[in-house]
């Protein structure tokens, strides 16, 4: 977790997004580690709906990770 400098709320792929949360984590273990917390999370899957997000999308828009920081915090 970066706390020195800010995560600027941009697109990310999932892949980049989920080496941001998990630094530590192979890119495989980084990746389950982030859809189980958004699967959780009990209102972040309908809200990113709203935005058009699918199951399986690779890629997040910048409204949509700023739905992801809100609810799950930044990384």
């Amino acid at each position: 977790m970066k706390n020195t400098e800010e995560i600027p709320v941009k697109s990310y792929s999932l892949s980049e997004l989920s080496q941001l949360y998990s630094l530590t984590l192979s890119l495989s273990a980084a990746t389950k580690q982030l859809l189980r917390w958004m699967l959780r999370h009990p209102n972040l899957i309908p809200r990113l709906h709203e935005t058009g997000w699918q199951k399986g999308q690779r890629r997040f828009s910048p409204k949509q990770i700023a739905l992801l920081f809100d609810c799950i915090g930044p990384p």
